[in-house]
């Protein structure tokens, strides 16, 4: 018997070609309140609800917070759709449109460094509506390339970004330092890797932007140990050493959904780092990192829900208590294995 093909099977079809565009048509409002209303609708899936309330409880004990659950739980459950829909509710407007969805605190830091042509480090995380912060860094022309895993299921803008960034069919950037060439892969060869960090070291030095992603726990080399939600781990740290070679300062960038289809997009202040000053600063994005969730448990869902999360790797145990600290990895510009969690499986499943 002939077994039933996937795409039949599998929600993202429906979702992403069928729920969104008729989604869209309702404006951002209607748009923003039909995926809460899904979202919480699954949030009362009994197993589901469940993992919610117990991944909640020991991030609350990790970082010591005073979170009301219930509030916590109901939050959490009205963003997974919103969190699945990536950024493809800003599909098929133009420009001004889409930036007009964002209020954005610091846009100056990043206009100022990029003035002054030392290039600049965007470091994100899957941290609330990451993808809509690339969105609006893309419909704003930042000159970028972004050092990730190329993402499924994002608008056609930013596929088309994907695609055509640094080519020949490039208006804005004469076809130099192509984004084909810095995109990652879970399993890559050693000399694939260390490619993609002589490319973005030459994009930087040219006074681009480059888009890196800290939260990544990483197997192996261009990692360095850190503690995220009670969970020591090995986390990728090339940015860290890009910023200690170039001098490009770093700049952490926050963004979170917002009622109506909007989004509050925060770009830090500029960091500094000389050589030897790489563990401190994955120290310190970390410890950011944590004050974002802490702050908005609902945003929080790829670091709470994923199968990658560390309280999945936990096991919804409590993590209050330290763990038992994990060696670094040996200084080697080395990029193989886990690679994030962008194909992690959805809190939609």
């Amino acid at each position: 018997m002939r077994p039933i093909p996937r795409h039949l099977t599998s929600w993202k079809p429906w979702f992403y070609r069928a729920m969104l565009p008729a989604l869209r048509r309702l404006g951002p409002e209607g748009c923003d309140a039909a995926l809460v209303a899904v979202g919480l609708v699954l949030g009362t899936v009994p197993g589901r609800r469940g993992r919610i309330d117990r991944r909640l409880r020991s991030a609350r004990s990790a970082l010591g917070c005073v979170w009301d659950l219930e509030v916590a739980r109901s939050g959490l459950a009205g963003n997974l759709a919103r969190f699945a829909a990536r950024d493809c509710t800003l599909e098929g407007l133009a420009d001004d449109e889409a930036i007009a969805r964002f209020d954005v605190d610091g846009a100056g830091h990043l206009d100022a460094v990029l003035a002054d042509g030392r290039g600049a480090i965007l470091l994100g995380g899957h941290f609330g509506a990451y993808l809509s912060a690339m969105h609006w860094l893309v419909r704003r022309r930042v000159p970028m390339r972004a050092m990730v895993q190329r993402p499924r299921h994002v608008s056609a803008e930013l596929a088309r970004w994907f695609d055509r960034a640094g080519t020949a069919g490039d208006p804005d950037s004469l076809g130099r330092h192509p984004q084909s060439g810095f995109f990652l892969r879970r399993s890559m060869p050693p000399g694939e890797g260390v490619l993609r960090v002589l490319r973005a070291r030459s994009a930087l030095r040219e006074g681009m932007a480059i888009f890196i992603n800290g939260d990544v726990a990483w197997d192996a080399g261009c990692a360095r140990p850190g503690r995220l939600l009670g969970r020591e781990s090995n986390y990728q740290s090339a940015w860290a050493d890009l910023a200690a070679i170039t001098g490009a300062p770093v700049l952490p960038v926050f963004c979170s959904h917002r009622p109506g289809g909007r989004f509050s997009m925060t770009i830090d202040p500029p960091w500094s780092l000389s050589a030897g000053d790489q563990q401190r600063a994955v120290d310190r994005y970390l410890s950011r990192l944590e004050s974002a969730i802490a702050a908005e448990p609902a945003e929080a869902i790829a670091h709470l829900l994923w199968a990658s999360s560390p309280l999945a790797v936990l096991g919804d145990r409590p993590v209050g208590r330290p763990a038992r600290p994990v060696p670094s990895a040996k200084p080697r510009v080395r990029v193989r294995g886990r690679v994030g969690p962008d194909r992690a499986p959805s809190p939609l499943r």
